[in-house]
């Protein structure tokens, strides 16, 4: 599948986006946020409706009324289009170009119609296409750093294994469940003979039942008689005490409002003669009340000139401090200069100084690795002479002729003579192999002529006078010739059959031979391939010592220059330090300046105040010549006093105020009061009559109420008891309906205990087959070797100096090189990182049988620090491989990768493409 164009109309922040893709490398730049990874949600999308939002709804642009999708790829040869299309529901369709100048042809719509079409299409899926081909962001990370078991189980991951561990999970609950249904059934097991007699218990008592009922419906219907006698007389007494009973509350109740009535007159009257005396006070308050406000600017204006006088003496100060602070600036700027000189100067000589030590560190770090060369150099040429004549003695001791292993003088002669003698060995393998076949398929045809044998012997046994083939008639004769024939026959066969077990044995026996002189060679010839790298890593050890000893002919000049910069500096410094203390004044007098401002800005605080004190000045005068009692000398004591005795008047006026203007009110308040004491009067003389003409007796109605309270209780025992009995005879049909279902059902329960057994053991069966020794395992050793394959594949096309990759049952990888083996943890970061994203793309195509055209690379820098990021930037740009990589980055550095560069930028909220 190769992608050729993508369109997103108001697709998430994309407004009207329209990118075209080739192959090679295309990569989507751009800053965090700009809408880069929404085109590959938009890709997953298309093909299989996969998206990061809670709903259809989220991914459609604000204020957008609708959305749409388009992505138009290739898959063998065809052309093919997507559209996905939200406006009030999604609709879904796939198209098909018939040849490259036709138009697009209409196949087929409908979310599940265009997920079949893709998947026979594709021959992937959505699971596949995720853990696949997009490879999300920090997975080559993880598998830098991860340890191994957390890189199984991402790999796991990506190949579903993890669905089998969690399909194993969630079978435990559902067996469980059985398990419990189970129990249930076993506790339904009832015993039929205990049921049958609980039956006959219950129908027994029904009838006893049943005779009670009837005997209390008659006692019921007779004291119903008597209880409808006395209801009619209840129900008229019960009249003409209602009727007595409301006029004598009535009268209770109005006699109350009357008394009320009284008090609230008594009460309107006395606030009447309040509001009399409060007119008068005011009358005598008033005269106070009006100089309140004069007293209240006097202080005002005293106050305000007291604060101001205070803020003109902190000005005064502020501006005799930022004089002397300019006079310590001048008289020390000059020693100031000079420790700024020396200060910088003594800078540039630490940073030479600094260059220096370091080269010389460097010197010292070459002189012991000179040390270890050499020792290392010695050992590794001591280990490959050792390995060279074991490797010879090894191949004579396994049959080579001993003039081959004789004129053998390097490793290219002995692995050449090595992978010859594995080619004769594997060849002599075969040819064994194909006699023991041969010989084993013979002894199948002697064992199904034996076969052909015993049964018509055993037929000739059991039958007299009939040949047992062809059913012709026979003499004694020739019977007893079949037999003899027959018997022949088989001795013959099992012969032949131990003749040939027992060559097969013997030659069996020789290809084990053959076979263990060929897995020794076959380790020979490992063993000759790593140290034929370690004798060229030898050489190039050899060459960097000679490096190491043209670098250190630098060493003394170093020295002796760093000792010449380490009296300057000391020079320097000593210069700088009788500097320090006017250095010292000079900063802590800037600071001060900074701190109290300047003295324009102080001088024109300070004369905005001096006017606010002239016009104080002057309010206080004018309020002295309108209150007599009023001077200038007054104390602050007295004229709060003063203040706050016309306060307390002011206050005292306004309340009195307030309540005299309620007069009318009270008037009004007094007017309708009497009206209605009068009219309560009236109505209570009228109530009382009503009274004294009912007819109500008191004696008699109490009579009335006994009778009819001892009918109802008579009535209601004989109810009640037979509520009971009905209760008890429903509860007992029901109890003998349930006991009658629950005999027939008895059976049943034994059989679906039965079938839920079985079902539970095969639940148990197939978890088994999904646990880590199950499916998981034959999973994980199907795919191991092909993700090796590949993994080797695409490290290969790095060409680092590696001979060969191996993957163990934990993922772990291994490399091969000049120094031997190598694990994960023992490379270079270059190399880590390399092997990293190999062993992805080697997933990726493992899981898509090999088959695979393009992928899609969300951020794969991101958690890789900047060295790793660099590294994985340029295996990037050597990839070749795959005739289609889409890559989405932040990455700048990516660019000079990109056949086809697409850049992304957020304006105003909406995303905008460059290609």
């Amino acid at each position: 599948m190769i992608f050729t164009k993508l369109k997103l109309i108001n697709f998430k922040s994309h407004e009207n986006t329209i990118i075209k893709f080739d192959k090679g490398i295309s990569v989507i730049v751009g800053e965090n946020g700009a809408g880069k990874s929404t085109i590959l949600e938009g890709i997953s999308f298309a093909l299989f409706k996969q998206h990061t939002g809670k709903k259809i709804d989220d991914l459609v642009r604000n204020n957008a009324q609708s959305m749409l999708v388009e992505l138009g790829f290739t898959s063998n040869g065809r052309q093919y289009k997507i559209i996905r299309e939200k406006k009030s529901n999604l609709t879904s369709s796939i198209y098909k170009k018939t040849s490259a100048d036709g138009d697009y042809v209409h196949i087929c719509s409908g979310d599940k119609e265009v997920a079949n079409e893709i998947r026979q299409i594709l021959d992937i899926d959505s699971d596949l296409f995720l853990n696949a081909i997009y490879i999300r962001q920090g997975e080559i990370s993880e598998l830098v750093d991860k340890t191994p078991a957390e890189k199984k189980k991402l790999i796991g991951k990506l190949l579903g294994i993890d669905s089998l561990e969690k399909a194993w999970n969630n079978l435990l609950p559902l067996i469980t469940d059985y398990e419990n249904e189970l129990s249930e059934l076993k506790g339904k097991l009832y015993n039929s003979d205990e049921l049958k007699e609980n039956l006959e218990k219950k129908k027994d008592e029904l009838n006893s039942l049943k005779e009670r009922g009837h005997e209390l419906e008659k006692n019921i219907e007779e004291v119903n008689e008597l209880r409808d006698e006395i209801s009619e007389s209840k129900r008229n007494m019960e009249r003409e005490k209602e009727i007595y009973e409301a006029q004598s509350n009535n009268l209770i109740s109005e006699e109350k409002t009357l008394s009320k009535l009284e008090n609230d007159k008594r009460t309107v009257q006395d606030d009447l003669d309040k509001i009399n005396n409060a007119e008068e006070e005011i009358e005598r308050l008033e005269k106070y009340v009006s100089k309140l406000d004069t007293y209240l600017d006097f202080e005002k204006s005293v106050t305000s000139i007291q604060n101001l006088k205070e803020k003109e003496k902190e000005i005064n100060e502020k501006i005799d401090s930022i004089n002397r602070q300019k006079e310590i600036i001048a008289d020390n700027k000059e020693n100031y200069n000079k420790f700024l000189v020396s200060d910088e100067e003594i800078s540039k000589l630490d940073e030479q100084k600094l260059s220096l030590e370091k080269e010389l560190a460097t010197m010292a770090k070459l002189e012991k690795d000179k040390k270890d060369f050499l020792k290392q150099i010695e050992d590794e040429r001591n280990d490959i002479d050792n390995f060279f004549s074991r490797a010879k003695e090894k191949l004579h001791d396994n049959g080579l002729d001993q003039d081959i292993v004789a004129g053998i003088d390097n490793f290219t002669q002995i692995e050449n003579a090595t992978n010859d003698f594995l080619d004769e060995t594997s060849t002599k393998i075969k040819d064994l192999g194909k006699d023991i076949i041969s010989k084993n398929e013979d002894i199948v045809v002697f064992k199904q002529n034996i076969k052909a044998c015993e049964r018509p012997l055993e037929e000739l046994g059991e039958i007299d006078n009939k040949c047992p083939v062809c059913q012709s008639d026979i003499d004694e004769n020739k019977k007893k010739e079949l037999v003899d024939q027959y018997s022949n026959d088989i001795e013959t066969n099992k012969r032949l059959i131990s003749e040939n077990e027992e060559a097969v044995r013997l030659l069996t026996k020789n290809k084990e031979s053959f076979e263990e002189k060929y897995d020794i060679l076959l380790d020979l010839s490992k063993n000759i391939i790593e140290y034929k790298q370690k004798f060229n890593h030898l050489q190039s050890e050899i060459y960097k010592l000679n490096e190491i000893d043209e670098k250190l002919e630098s060493k003394e000049y170093i020295s002796n220059k760093l000792g010449e910069i380490i009296l300057l500096i000391a020079n320097k410094k000593s210069e700088r330090e009788s500097c320090q203390e006017s250095y010292d004044l000079y900063n802590q007098a800037q600071g001060a300046l900074e701190v109290l401002g300047s003295v324009t800005e102080l001088q024109y605080q300070l004369n905005q105040i001096n006017n606010e004190i002239d016009n104080h000045v002057s309010s206080i005068k004018w309020v002295i010549e309108q209150d007599p009692h009023l001077s200038g000398d007054i104390s602050e004591e007295e004229l709060q006093d003063r203040i706050n005795d016309l306060k307390q008047k002011n206050e005292e006026f306004n309340q009195l105020k307030g309540f005299v203007k309620n007069k009318q009110s009270y008037l009004t308040q007094l007017d309708s009061i009497k009206e209605d004491i009068g009219m309560s009067i009236n109505q209570i003389d009228i109530i009382k009559n009503k009274i004294n003409a009912s007819v109500y007796d008191e004696e008699k109605y109490e009579q009335i109420i006994y009778r009819s309270d001892m009918y109802e209780r008579r009535y209601n025992t004989f109810n009640n008891e037979l509520s009971e009995i009905k209760g008890r005879a429903r509860e007992t049909i029901v109890y003998v309906k349930d006991l009658t279902e629950k005999i027939e059902k008895a059976d049943k329960f034994q059989q679906e205990y039965n079938d839920v057994s079985d079902y539970i053991n095969l639940l148990n069966h197939i978890r088994s087959l999904y646990s880590k020794n199950g499916i998981q395992k034959d999973l994980r050793n199907i795919s191991r070797p092909l993700i090796q394959k590949y993994t080797k594949e695409f490290f290969n096309e790095f060409n680092f100096n590696y001979s060969d990759l191996t993957l163990d049952e934990e993922y772990d990888v291994t490399v091969y090189g000049p120094e031997g083996k190598s694990s994960m943890s023992m490379v270079s970061g270059g190399e880590k990182i390399a092997i990293a994203l190999a062993l992805r793309l080697g997933i990726t195509q493992a899981m898509s049988n090999g088959e695979l055209d393009t992928i899609l690379l969300d951020e794969p820098t991101i958690h890789l620090d900047n060295s790793r990021k660099h590294e994985l930037i340029n295996l990037l740009k050597e990839m070749s491989l795959l005739p289609q990589m889409i890559i989405v980055t932040h990455e700048a550095q990516l660019e000079n990768a990109a056949d086809n560069l697409i850049k992304v930028e957020k304006v105003n909220g909406i995303s905008n493409v460059i290609v």
